[in-house]
């Protein structure tokens, strides 16, 4: 047999279970990257579920209307997750300028889309757009 050569077991090991200690900023900024992380993420792996069930609808999805299209869906996607966590996103702002949701009188709510002060004075017609939800 052999010399068996013992491995030192003082002072190496003292500070393998001890944390960082981190402010109350520190985990705040963390906590907002793991948010962020979560919701690009989810929005990520939505987007290749949506592509998944496009392709059999959609006959050129190499087109760029339809490519910026999907980008918007998925901002939009990504804008809803990242409110869930009180987050800011630039599309929130597109959003609250067009689109009102209005609680009728049996307490059911309806979205009304007012695309005016988004579009182009040119641009500007009849255009009025609203979501009732359908009842069985």
């Amino acid at each position: 047999m052999g010399e068996v050569i013992h491995f030192p077991n003082k002072g190496l090991l003292k500070n393998l279970n001890k944390k960082p200690k981190l402010s109350q900023e520190e985990i705040s900024r963390i906590q907002l990257l793991n948010d962020k992380r979560t919701a690009d993420q989810l929005s990520e792996s939505l987007a290749i579920d949506i592509l998944t069930v496009l392709q059999e609808h959609i006959s050129d999805m190499q087109k760029s209307e339809f490519i910026a299209d999907l980008a918007i869906l998925i901002e939009v996607i990504k804008s809803t997750l990242y409110r869930e966590h009180d987050l800011k996103h630039p599309i929130q702002e597109i959003i609250e300028k067009i689109a009102t949701v209005k609680i009728l009188q049996n307490g059911e709510k309806v979205t009304e889309l007012n695309y005016r002060p988004i579009l182009n004075k040119e641009e500007e017609g009849d255009i009025e757009i609203e979501f009732v939800p359908e009842t069985d």
